[in-house]
C-alpha cells in the first residue's frame, strides 16, 4: 500500500517522524486490499551535480542589477507603459534513499529570466517579450544578450502598433522555435503523462485524448514528427534534466512519437506496470517536500533537416508566428487555439510586412499531420518552461522543451485582436 508524509523540519527527529507515519499509512492501506504493483529497477549509490560554470550566488547583486536597470533603460520610447525585467536563480539539493538501496544525492543549479515591453497605441496595446531558462549557471544570463534584446523587442513593439491585424483563412504556417515548444509543452507533454491518461487527474487538470488503448496504434502526426522524453544531460541542460527522478530511476530518453506514430507515456513505477512496461522511464517528480507526482521531463521536437531560410524560400503564401501571446485548449488536449506576439507575411519565399496579434487553431493529430518541415539543429534551442502547474494541492514543475522553427500545411489563422 501507499503511505506518503512530509516534512519541513530538517533534523534527525522530524525525518524519522515523517518516516513513520509514511510507513503506518502504508500499512494501513495494505491491510484494507490497496495493493501496488512496482515495476523494478536496479538499485543506485551515487552523486551528481549539474554543470555550471559561473555560480549564479557568486555574482553580486549590484551586477543582477545594473543589467536589467540598462535593459529597462533600452526600452524607454514614447508609447511604451510597461518595462519589466527579471532573473531568477534556484539551488536544489536533494538526498534520495530507498530500501532497495538506492543512496543519491543531486545538486541542481537553474537560472533564466526574461524582458517584457507593452506600448499602447492606435492598434491598442500590444507586447514583445523574450524569456529562457536551463539547468544552467550565470553563463546563460551572458549567453543571452539582453541589452541587445531589449532594443530588439522595444522596436517590435512600437512596430506593432502600427501594423495590419492578421489576415483570416486557411494558411501555410511557420512557428517560430519558442512557440512550437509550447504547443509541444500543451497538445504532447500533458496528453502523455499516463496518470492523466487514466483518469487520475479528471477533477482538476483532466483527460487525455491519447488513452492507452491507442498506444502503439494512433498516428499522432506526420512522418516528420518525432517526440522524444528526455531527462538525460546529452538531451541538453534542460529544465527536465536530471539523472534520477524521485522515485530513484535513472534519467532515460524514449520516444513519445516516433514517426508520427503514438508510442509512449511519461510514467512512474506504479503506472508502468499498468501498460505492460517492465520499467518506468523516470518521470515522478516533486515541488519541495511534496508527493512526487509523474511530469514533464525534457519533452522535444526532434530536429529535422531543413534550413531555416530554405523553409522561408519554400513557402509561397503563409504566415511567420513568433513567441507565445496566450491559448485555449480542452481538457483532453485535442482542440486547441494559440495566438502569438507577432507574425509576418511570407510571400513567394520572403519574409514581408509584419501583423499584429497572430493566431491559429486545430486539433491536435491534424496540426501535427499537416507538419511537413522540422528545422535543424542548427535551429533547435532546448527551452525552458517554469511554471507547469499540476496536482491537488497544486505543484508548480519546471519542464524542457526542444524544437526548432516548424511548417504546418492549411491550418486555421486568424486575428486575436
Amino acid at each position: 500500500g501507499w503511505g506518503f508524509a512530509d516534512t519541513d523540519e530538517m533534523n534527525r527527529d522530524g525525518i524519522r517522524e515523517a518516516t513513520l507515519k509514511a510507513l503506518a499509512l502504508a500499512k494501513g492501506a495494505a491491510k484494507v486490499g490497496i495493493k501496488i504493483q512496482f515495476a523494478k529497477e536496479p538499485s543506485y549509490v551515487d552523486t551528481w551535480m549539474s554543470p555550471v560554470v559561473k555560480d549564479p550566488f557568486n555574482v553580486p547583486m549590484e551586477k543582477k542589477y545594473e543589467l536589467l536597470n540598462d535593459c529597462c533603460e533600452r526600452m524607454k520610447a514614447e508609447g511604451v507603459v510597461l518595462r519589466r525585467g527579471g532573473f531568477v536563480f534556484t539551488s536544489i539539493e536533494k538526498y534520495f534513499a530507498s530500501s532497495e538501496g538506492s543512496k543519491i544525492f543531486q545538486r541542481m543549479i537553474y537560472s533564466g529570466g526574461g524582458l517584457v515591453v507593452a506600448a499602447k497605441g492606435p492598434t491598442g496595446m500590444q507586447r514583445r517579450s523574450d524569456q529562457q531558462w536551463m539547468l544552467k549557471g550565470y553563463e546563460l544570463i551572458d549567453e543571452l544578450e539582453f541589452p541587445e534584446k531589449a532594443e530588439e523587442l522595444k522596436k517590435d513593439v512600437i512596430a506593432l502598433n502600427g501594423a495590419v491585424k492578421c489576415p483570416e483563412g486557411k494558411k501555410d504556417i511557420i512557428l517560430s522555435a519558442d512557440q512550437v515548444g509550447l504547443h509541444v509543452h500543451e497538445s504532447c507533454g500533458h496528453p502523455i503523462e499516463l496518470d492523466r491518461a487514466l483518469g487520475y487527474e479528471a477533477n482538476f487538470a483532466g483527460r487525455s485524448f491519447l488513452t492507452p488503448d491507442k498506444l502503439g496504434k494512433l498516428q499522432y502526426g506526420s512522418e516528420h514528427v518525432n517526440m522524444v522524453m528526455d531527462a538525460t544531460i546529452n538531451h541538453g541542460p534542460g529544465l527536465g534534466t536530471f539523472a534520477y527522478d524521485d522515485e530513484g530511476v535513472k534519467a532515460q530518453r524514449k520516444y513519445a512519437v516516433k514517426n508520427g506514430k503514438f508510442v509512449g507515456f511519461l510514467m512512474s513505477r506504479q503506472t508502468a506496470a499498468m501498460v505492460g512496461e517492465a520499467r518506468s522511464n523516470g518521470c515522478m517528480r516533486a515541488e519541495g517536500y511534496r508527493l512526487p507526482i509523474i511530469r514533464m521531463t525534457n519533452v522535444s521536437l526532434e530536429a529535422g533537416d531543413w534550413d531555416y531560410d530554405e523553409m522561408i524560400e519554400d513557402t509561397k503564401d503563409g504566415i511567420l508566428m513568433v513567441t507565445n501571446y496566450g491559448w485555449s485548449i480542452d481538457q483532453k488536449r485535442y482542440n486547441f487555439q494559440f495566438n502569438t506576439e507577432k507574425g509576418y507575411i511570407i510571400r513567394n519565399g520572403s519574409v514581408e510586412e509584419m501583423v499584429r496579434s497572430p493566431a491559429y487553431s486545430g486539433i491536435t493529430p491534424e496540426f501535427w499531420g499537416s507538419c511537413d518541415a522540422v528545422g535543424n539543429k542548427k535551429s533547435w534551442v532546448l527551452w525552458g518552461t517554469p511554471n507547469c502547474g499540476k496536482g491537488q494541492p497544486q505543484q508548480v514543475m519546471i519542464t524542457g522543451h526542444g524544437a526548432a522553427p516548424t511548417r504546418f500545411r492549411n491550418v486555421t489563422v486568424f486575428g486575436a485582436q
